[in-house]
């Protein structure tokens, strides 16, 4: 697993951060798992994300709270995952298993709290649009890389 730890500022380390959707009806604020941060090029995240991949954070599921606005949030369950959304103006919000403890990720798009950090690594680039390719600049894996989901 890429360890990005060291790289890390304390701040990120222990802090909420703070997202919303395009209408700014949903509100929720979360704490990031530090140097989780992945592009997901698997087909069901860009279909949802309606772009070549999805920049997803993982996240602590039990610091998740919705602040404003979670009566208008929406679930589209595949298999054993669940993306959420806005249902009023359609924003892609995060994904999570039902209960919430096996892995949580939000959109790093829908963050309003800015970060220092941005992707580690491409995962599913072998799911990837025939039309992308993914930057060299980060390493790329056929799955998600080894200890993303710890």
């Amino acid at each position: 697993m890429i360890d990005l730890l060291n790289e890390i500022s304390e701040q990120e380390k222990n802090s909420m951060v703070k997202g919303s959707c395009l209408c700014g009806g949903i509100e929720y604020e979360v704490e990031l798992v530090p140097g989780k941060i992945f592009n997901c090029h698997c087909s069901e995240c860009r279909k949802s994300h309606g772009s070549a991949f999805a920049t997803q954070a993982f996240a602590v599921g039990d610091t998740l709270k919705f602040t404003k606005g979670e009566d208008l949030l929406s679930e589209f369950e595949e298999g054993h995952c669940k993306r959420a959304f806005c249902s009023k103006c359609g924003s892609r919000l995060m994904n999570y298993a039902p209960d919430k403890s096996f892995y949580l990720s939000v959109a790093l798009s829908s963050l309003d709290t800015n970060i220092e950090h941005g992707p580690v690594a491409h995962a599913y680039v072998s799911d990837k649009a025939n039309w992308h390719n993914p930057s060299i600049d980060i390493p790329s894996f056929n799955e998600v890389p080894e200890g993303a989901i710890d």
